[in-house]
């Protein structure tokens, strides 16, 4: 199995393990020997802080602010935009995601004194570092790629830097990952080299947010964008596939679904190494947070694809790895995932994250197939010979249809998860379209939802085993991206954005090439499982194509919720009249910060 490639700074190969089954070194059934619960709570394994340094707020991916002192209950609904910048980044219809979700870093020392800045890498590979409190451009360091990809881009393999990037604040670092898939690590004070540029992924791979657990960067690598330029690089080595040869297209190896992992603790001898989660672009995880922290290594979620763990195909999975992402620990794979992976519900359309109750660490996990899995850290799969038991499985929320797109329903992003005062644990979920008939009944609600909304759910006891108690749902999203939460609050986007990614055609028209279905190919019916996206999109003209799923819906809303109740307290309404694309909105330092499409940071805020 083509699992851990062990590589130095220059990318050259040092290493090449091939290892035999994974899920072999872990009988089938049997728990791992952490199974049992701790006798004490587990806690975050970090301290609150007030700062935003990674997706998500921490290495759990919980998307609560511990440290937020500020904004609260009470005088949320004061809220006003204090600023917005335009950065200097070119809007394209190929890049859905102009800048990544915004990273903030209090008392940085600069060459003009100590200030609050605020970071967002754009998509052709410039970091931006503005102040918090004015909105002004501090600095901004642009990183040339003078690669040249096998493909030309389109939305769904643009060819751009799309990884938000992560703060390292005790060594006043920012590790940023470019289009040219090289991790690079700056002065967080002026943007100055302080590690060489370090071949990390595939150059011109999609690939997801980092997130830095004891001087390890790790990032996640899916859709098989990437172009394998160097046929002797460890990520070329571990691809079994080919793809292309129709049309005039060049035959190129397909890129493999990863999780790689840099070991950053001396920048001087930066080391590498990968996990492949398939010889192809099957089973790539692309949810938008990445690899989430556990007590004993990261959890993540793979995409479509074959479930073979021998042959090294994880499919439609939840994967522990160890540290470093070096071999497979444990896994879940939903009992359904054949059907899951019949009808595109791609598993890894959603990033997982961790939180503790009642003595153990939690996993949950959804995705398009919008069911909520709770799942015990110490044993993800239960005792089930096919790892398949989860300490707690939803009713259906949404997508009754079983729709993967046309349009995208379910869970596209990540959930978020809160703790009252009083030790009352929520969780929030967004989903796209409308809800399930067998959705349970909120205790609270805001009205129909037809298009997506904010879910909210108390964690409680039943038995031996949590499980969810729905309380609230949102107003209606157009659609909802991945919430946040601080001082009881719970912060939402609508992003605004198209779902559809083919333009409808006029009745009676003959379907699009390329679209799954009942009796489609495995990944749902995406063409061949080791092909990239046609370069003309799925189906006619490319340029079309993007212009179509780069053109918003509505636009983008700031909401602000009672994290309890559900009650509104703020929207930030007409204010800004552009659209998001796989954001979320940032609360550190009393302000809220979101990024556009066209270009532009907003800070809301209490102002004086």
């Amino acid at each position: 199995m083509r699992h851990l490639v062990k590589t130095g700074a220059a990318g050259a190969g040092l290493a090449l393990s091939i290892m035999g089954a994974a899920l072999a070194q872990q009988p089938q059934g049997a728990p791992p020997a952490a199974a049992a619960a701790p006798a004490t709570p587990a806690k975050p394994s970090t301290p609150p802080q007030p700062d935003w340094t990674t997706w998500g707020y921490d290495q759990e991916r919980t998307a609560w602010n511990r440290g937020e002192t500020t904004l609260n209950k009470d005088n949320v609904s004061k809220l006003k935009l204090l600023w917005s910048t335009q950065t200097t980044t070119p809007v394209s219809d190929v890049a859905l995601a102009t800048l990544t979700t915004p990273l903030v870093a209090m008392d940085v020392r600069t060459p003009s004194g100590r200030k609050n800045l605020v970071y967002v890498l754009d998509a052709f590979d410039t970091l931006f570092a503005l102040d918090a409190d004015s909105g002004k451009i501090v600095w901004h360091k642009n990183f040339p790629n003078t690669l040249k990809p096998l493909r030309a881009g389109t939305w769904l393999c643009p060819n751009t830097a799309n990884a938000t990037p992560v703060i390292d604040k005790q060594r006043g670092l920012v590790f940023v990952l470019t289009s040219d898939g090289r991790l690079r690590a700056v002065s967080a004070g002026d943007g100055s080299q302080r590690m060489a540029a370090t071949d990390f992924v595939a150059p011109f791979s999609r690939s997801w947010s980092l997130n830095l657990i004891d001087d390890v960067v790790y990032t996640t690598s899916g859709r098989g964008c990437a172009s394998l330029l160097n046929p002797r690089s460890p990520i070329s080595a571990a691809s079994t596939v080919t793809s292309g040869g129709r049309g005039g297209a060049p035959v190129t190896q397909a890129e493999p679904g990863s999780v790689s992992a840099v070991d950053v603790s001396d920048l001087k001898h930066p080391t590498v190494t990968h996990f492949f989660t398939s010889g192809g672009r099957t089973a790539g995880p692309w949810g938008r947070g990445g690899v989430a922290k556990t007590p004993k290594g990261i959890v993540v979620q793979t995409a479509d694809g074959p479930n073979d763990p021998a042959m090294g195909d994880f499919g439609e999975s939840l994967l522990e790895l160890t540290p470093k992402a070096t071999r497979l620990m444990d896994s879940f794979t939903p009992s359904t995932w054949p059907d899951m992976n019949q009808h595109d519900l791609d598993f890894g359309s959603a990033s997982p994250l961790v939180f503790p109750f009642q003595g153990r660490m939690i996993v949950a996990a959804s995705s398009k197939q919008a069911i909520i899995y709770l799942l015990d850290a110490a044993a993800l799969g239960g005792k089930s010979p096919d790892h398949s038991t989860p300490l707690y499985t939803s009713p259906l929320l949404a997508n009754e249809n079983k729709q993967g797109v046309e349009p995208g329903q379910g869970v596209w992003g990540a959930m978020a998860t809160y703790e009252t005062p009083d030790g009352r644990r929520f969780l929030y979920v967004p989903i796209w379209g409308p809800p399930a008939s067998s959705a349970p009944v909120f205790k609270n609600s805001a009205g129909p939802i037809p298009n997506g909304s904010i879910m909210a759910f108390e964690v409680t006891m039943n038995g031996a085993n949590p499980t969810l108690v729905p309380q609230w749902t949102s107003p209606n999203m157009t659609v909802a991206d991945p919430p946040s939460v601080a001082n009881g609050v719970v912060y939402a986007l609508q992003s605004g954005e198209q779902t559809l990614q083919i333009r409808p055609r006029p009745p009676g028209s003959p379907p699009a090439p390329g679209r799954g279905g009942a009796g489609a190919p495995p990944g749902g019916g995406r063409g061949p499982a080791d092909a990239p996206p046609a370069q003309g999109g799925r189906g006619g003209n490319p340029n079309d194509f993007n212009a179509f799923r780069a053109t918003p819906v509505s636009n983008l809303i700031l909401y602000a919720f009672d994290a309890e109740t559900g009650k509104q307290l703020y929207s930030s309404d007409k204010i800004i009249t552009n659209w998001t694309h796989f954001s979320e909105p940032v609360v550190a330092l009393g302000k809220v910060f979101v990024v556009t499409h066209d270009a532009h940071v907003y800070a809301f805020g209490l102002g004086k």
